[in-house]
């Protein structure tokens, strides 16, 4: 048991250190809340929470136990939880532990989203949208969660590298309409979110500056593998493509949401592995829940449909689909807004389509492209980390080069990058 001594385990990142302090005492308070019948811990051991590969900005470890039981005669009860706490700087974490990431999670889970919860209901509608959060706590400047282990209810992540087939973008578009409406209808009651929440992953107040670098790293090793890609309209894409000033441009354009749109607070990281389904017997989706609540923004829908559609909606569906998920989620957003009592003017489809090919979107469907699909498409390996991806030395270049032109990448790539470029959403002169 790592109750005396600290514990080394494999993750994402490499050998993690298990402090001394996650051991059965640190662990009395939080399984006396949620199992009142329970004695004691009579065993505790950390594991990986996820399989290499999976996490790119935090620590997940999946706390075993085995808790004595005051009925049957201190029969044992098997229990697990989920553990999520901060990287070391030297792991990778420096970039994110900078931020306002895990300070950001940490007002979602204790305050926002048990809010969103309430409001639904309010109205009669028993709607969970994230994991039953137990503890959220910073100690010794770092922020930890304990969180129930959706695993026990079997909840299960899809595979990212396949994406979501089409009963599963139908309950991601609806659980996202869900989050969304109560956001809008929680800002009309109590104001306006507070400054952390008008920055999501860029956050020029604290990260600005090594967007320039990171930018021209990737961006060079992108465009130098863009005409081995075989895509329509590749050489005009490749002639086309950002430079830094425009790149900037257009990342800075999505910081300020428009004054006369349909806003709400966005996930701001909405991709596969940030989504968790249940089944009945059948094989057909119960529920889904989001996680990771460490880069909420306010700005449009537009935000979360575009990161989402462009990486992970599966190889059938992610282009011929695109409007029709638009509407799916549409549909149920109006239907949410309608429930809680929206105040305002409901958006309308029209409003939203507009949105999705507004300039000051792009900067989300093109940072997801460049930066975070082709290391998503990669096997879940020890190295698959963004650390390695974002390397400035030979080493971190040829990995780079092996992600871009991984045939899984290479396929979606194929079919987004010129999709989004005839649409308009490409055509980065519109920032000159």
């Amino acid at each position: 048991m790592p109750s005396n001594h600290d514990v080394n385990i494999k993750n994402s990142d490499g050998t993690l250190n298990i402090p001394k302090w996650i051991n059965e005492d640190y662990f009395k308070g939080i399984v006396a809340k949620d199992e009142p019948d329970s004695l004691a811990i009579r065993k505790l051991i950390p594991t990986p929470a996820i399989p290499p590969g999976e996490n790119f900005t935090s620590i997940m470890l999946r706390i075993q136990m085995d808790i004595e039981m005051k009925e049957f005669h201190g029969s044992l009860k098997h229990k697990s939880y989920i553990m999520k706490t901060m990287m070391a700087d030297d792991k990778g974490g420096a970039i994110f532990n900078n931020l306002a990431h895990f300070p950001k999670e940490m007002k979602m889970y204790n305050t926002i989203l048990p809010a969103f919860e309430n409001l639904y209901m309010s109205e009669g509608w028993h709607i969970q949208l994230a994991p039953k959060c137990l503890l959220a706590e910073k100690r010794d400047g770092r922020i930890t969660f304990v969180f129930e282990d959706l695993s026990q209810r079997n909840f299960k992540n899809i595979n990212r590298q396949k994406g979501c087939d089409m009963n599963h973008m139908l309950s991601v578009m609806r659980k996202l309409a869900e989050f969304h409406a109560a956001s809008i209808v929680y800002e009309q009651q109590h104001g306006s979110y507070d400054e952390d929440f008008q920055y999501g992953m860029l956050d020029i107040r604290r990260g600005a500056g090594h967007v320039k670098t990171a930018y021209e790293t990737i961006g060079r090793n992108f465009k130098q593998v863009m005409g081995e890609w075989n895509m329509d309209q590749g050489e005009e894409c490749k002639k086309k493509f950002p430079s830094y000033e425009q790149y900037w441009k257009c990342a800075l354009a999505s910081l300020q949401p428009s004054s006369n749109s349909f806003n709400v607070l966005c996930h701001g990281d909405f991709w596969s592995s940030n989504i968790m389904f249940s089944y009945f017997p059948n094989g057909e989706i119960d529920k889904s829940l989001l996680l990771d609540f460490q880069v909420c923004k306010w700005a449009s829908p537009a935000m979360d449909l575009l990161f989402f559609l462009t990486i992970s909606a599966g190889k059938e569906v992610r282009v011929k689909e695109f409007d029709n998920f638009v509407s799916i989620y549409y549909a149920r957003l109006v239907e949410c807004l309608k429930l809680l009592r929206y105040g305002k003017r409901l958006p309308t489809l029209r409003a939203l389509r507009q949105d999705i090919y507004d300039k000051k979107n792009t900067f989300y469907a093109f940072f997801a492209c460049m930066s975070h699909l082709p290391l998503l498409m990669l096997p879940p390996t020890e190295d698959c980390n963004l650390k390695n991806y974002t390397r400035l030395d030979e080493e971190g270049e040829q990995y780079r080069l092996k992600a871009l032109r991984n045939p899984l990448f290479v396929e979606v790539i194929r079919d987004m990058y010129p999709y989004y470029y005839r649409q308009g959403l490409f055509n980065f002169e519109d920032y000159d």
